[in-house]
């Protein structure tokens, strides 16, 4: 009985609008004959048009006004979908716009069918520029905690940044004092492999389990940090080749005396480069590194590793 009361049908679509209206919804409606027959408040605010201008025109004159408010007028014209058939519900899309000011907009069609009637069709407009924003300061936050943080989250060791801050103070000491310093870089060999047969957990695993054994080779001024993904630096001040040499063999042998292996079938395996400053030298504290990474190309890894050492050039098993 409420479906046949036309009082009901005009009380369904008012309190249809006032949703939209309340939810802060952009609404354009065009009927079966491709005619505009509303424009809510929200839209004309959103795109700058004032929408009593545009009721009652053809939805492509109605369309165009709407795109040509977009930083991209063509983007807005694809989602719409304008020269294809009314069909399901279009995706959600983003499109900015650029006037009246600029707003980050979310906007979707959806066909309305009416029983024994050409079909009509809702084009929803949602303003996602808070949102958007916040998601940008968030990201911006995230970036900047990472770069002040000292430590790495998975093992606890110092970070690339700060191993590079220890790494300039003691080449300055180094120069200052006329003394030699070593680095060491250490890589897991075969992690991306590893991680995509048995999963990232248990890459994890193992990158915790070697930064803690490594921890224990070290002297108390020694300086281990995660470089990135699977790589792991060792700054030893003072250190001349035969003491880099006598710490790369401690790494090695408690590699090798503790049980890193996934299954039996698969050892877990690291190769090492030592890059060696002495002075007089103009090299900078980044060469230094760069020379230890190119050292770690250079060595063949085999059960627990093999050190090159890149000056002088030398392959020594521990």
């Amino acid at each position: 009985m409420a479906k046949e009361d036309p009082e009901w049908g005009g009380f369904l679509q008012a309190t249809f609008l006032a949703v939209l209206e309340s939810a802060d919804e952009g609404l354009v409606v065009f009927d079966g004959e491709g005619r505009c027959r509303m424009i809510g408040r929200r839209a004309g605010e959103i795109f700058g048009l004032e929408p009593a201008a545009y009721v009652g025109r053809l939805r492509e004159e109605v369309l165009a006004a709407f795109a040509q408010a977009c930083e991209e007028p063509d983007v807005l014209m694809e989602v719409i979908a304008l020269n294809a058939p009314l069909a399901g519900p279009t995706p959600m899309v983003e499109v900015d716009v650029r006037r009246p000011r600029p707003r980050t907009v979310m906007c979707r069609g959806v066909r309305v069918n009416r029983a024994g009637k050409p079909p009509g069709w809702l084009l929803l407009f949602s303003d996602v520029t808070r949102e958007r924003a916040a998601e940008r300061q968030g990201k911006q936050l995230q970036a900047r905690i990472v770069e002040l943080t000292a430590y790495d989250a998975l093992t606890g060791l110092l970070n690339l940044r700060r191993f590079r801050e220890e790494l300039e103070r003691e080449h300055g000491r180094s120069t200052r004092a006329w003394d030699s310093y070593a680095i060491l870089r250490l890589d897991v060999d075969g992690m991306g492999a590893i991680n995509d047969e048995f999963g990232r957990p248990v890459g994890d695993q193992i990158l915790e389990r070697i930064a803690a054994r490594l921890k224990s080779c070290l002297r108390e001024y020694d300086v281990l940090a995660r470089l990135e993904g699977d790589e792991f630096g060792v700054l030893l001040p003072g250190a001349d080749e035969l003491a880099a040499r006598a710490v790369a063999k401690r790494m090695f042998q408690t590699l090798a005396g503790k049980d890193l292996s996934i299954d039996s079938a698969r050892h877990v395996t690291v190769s090492m480069g030592c890059a060696l400053w002495v002075p007089p030298s103009g090299e900078s504290a980044s060469h230094i590194l760069q020379r230890a990474g190119t050292a770690v190309g250079e060595a063949q890894s085999w059960g627990a590793g093999q050190l090159h050492v890149d000056s002088p050039s030398a392959v020594v098993e521990p």
